[in-house]
């Protein structure tokens, strides 16, 4: 929980309304290369109001478990509910390549 959520590299950040809309660019799978695809394009998702805040505070600066904190006070949330939605949360930014979680370098030395 001491891992810290990082923004990706964005291409394009659009803001409208209460919403985000974020472009990446991503490589293809093989299989789609092979039938002709181009190897890199781009994919845009929007976040709402709730996925805005998380996004947000992905800065570099908030750890995993200070981000849910945030986000149970803002919320009037019990810090298991806001740890269960923030972390599933995170892993779909992660698999969508919006965010990485990056290790603080003493991490690193406990875990080898």
């Amino acid at each position: 929980m001491a891992a810290i959520p990082v923004k990706a590299n964005v291409l394009k950040t659009e803001h409208k309304g209460e919403k985000v809309y974020l472009t990446v660019a991503f490589t293809r799978p093989g299989w789609q290369r092979l039938m002709g695809a181009d190897r890199v394009c781009e994919r845009t998702f929007g976040l709402d109001a709730y996925g805005k805040e998380v996004y947000g505070l992905c800065n570099g600066k908030h750890s995993v478990q200070r981000c849910i904190a945030l986000f149970a006070k803002n919320h009037h949330l019990s810090i298991s509910e806001a740890e269960l939605a923030v972390t599933q949360f995170f892993k779909t930014l992660m698999k969508k390549g919006l965010i990485v979680i990056a290790l603080k370098a003493e991490e690193l030395k406990t875990a080898s």
